[in-house]
């Protein structure tokens, strides 16, 4: 057993050395173990916690792709805080993996928050009444050899009135409707409806007209009645509705008028008493009436206050005491009524 003292390292020698203990001893004192012996377990266990890790991830964030396909925002913040504890080759991957379905929600998310409505081309087509929408004449033909003439016309913001003429001049009442489109139609795509005094007499189509061009006038007319009293006539375009008009507030044309019946009494000059062979005789000359025909006309005579007697002709000649005093009344009607009566007080010759 070495004492405590101080020995001379010059003095050292083997034979020292031969006294130290066994082997066991001799061995070299025990040092800590170097870190790379324990390193490599633990190197390879921290791999395989971040390969599992980065598995983990990878079919995590495969599953949160399926499960929120739906346009839905939070798809966008879930990437895991656990990521970023680790190397920084990890979380790169699980970055990309959730860059995907991030760009998905947000694409279907300005669909359906935020839709933008697609441009529809709205119709432009308007058919509709000129200004005046239309116009009403009486025509006919006096015989005069001057042809059809006429006699009174008025427009849609009129009211009409037409006097009644004789029925040998062919009278006529005629409504004319202006009609004009804004864009190029066929005239046989256009149809219509006619009613004269609330009872539909026509409907047809425009296809007298191959087309109608843009801006321009198209008129549809139609003889209507000579019937004495009020009458009525509308015409109604595209009544179905089945163009593609973009408005409708011009479709309807409506005229009215009277036909006037006859107020005009028949226009005689009664001559007498002239005193002939015959008696004391009248005779009604110039007769004419403005409507009724003369051989339409119907003469009365009543003499002395009697009542009124139907005669054949226009003379009327009578026989009696000479000297004696009479009255007598003349009275030429037409077909409407109207009357023209005169009367004369006279002494038979």
């Amino acid at each position: 057993m070495l004492g405590d003292t101080e020995i001379d390292p010059s003095l050292l020698a083997p034979p020292v050395i031969a006294d130290v203990p066994p082997t066991p001893v001799l061995t070299p004192p025990v040092t800590p173990p170097k870190p790379k012996v324990p390193v490599l377990p633990l190197v390879l266990g921290f791999l395989i916690v971040i390969i599992l890790a980065a598995v983990f991830g990878v079919v995590y964030y495969k599953n949160k792709l399926v499960v929120t396909s739906t346009p839905s925002p939070s798809a966008i913040a879930t990437p895991s805080l656990a990521p970023s504890l680790e190397p920084s080759s990890t979380p790169s991957a699980s970055l990309k993996s959730s860059a995907k379905p991030s760009s998905t929600p947000v694409s279907a998310i300005k669909i359906t928050v935020s839709p933008t409505p697609t441009p529809v081309a709205l119709p432009t087509l308007d058919v509709r009444f000129g200004n005046p929408s239309v116009n009403i004449k009486q025509t006919y033909d006096d015989g005069l050899g001057a042809g059809r003439v006429i006699n009174r016309e008025y427009t849609s913001i009129q009211t009409g009135q037409f006097d009644e003429v004789s029925s040998s001049w062919s009278p006529r009442v005629t409504t004319c409707f202006h009609i004009v489109s804004n864009e190029e139609i066929k005239g046989s795509d256009l149809k219509f409806t006619f009613t004269l005094d609330d009872k539909v007499e026509v409907e047809d189509n425009l296809g007298g007209y191959d087309k109608l061009e843009p801006g321009r006038l198209y008129d549809w007319c139609r003889d209507t009645t000579s019937s004495i009293g009020k009458h009525t006539a509308r015409l109604s375009i595209n009544p179905s509705k089945s163009l593609k008009e973009s408005n409708y507030n011009n479709d309807l044309a409506r005229v009215d008028w009277e036909n006037l019946a006859d107020k005009i009494a028949p226009n005689y000059t009664l001559i007498g008493p002239t005193n002939t062979t015959d008696g004391t005789c009248f005779v009604a000359s110039y007769v004419s009436d403005n409507v009724t025909a003369v051989s339409g006309l119907k003469y009365e005579l009543k003499q002395d206050g009697g009542d009124w007697q139907n005669i054949q002709i226009n003379k009327y000649c009578l026989r009696g005491v000479s000297g004696s005093s009479h009255s007598m009344s003349f009275k030429i009607s037409d077909a409407r009524g109207n009357a023209n009566e005169q009367s004369r007080n006279f002494v038979l010759y």
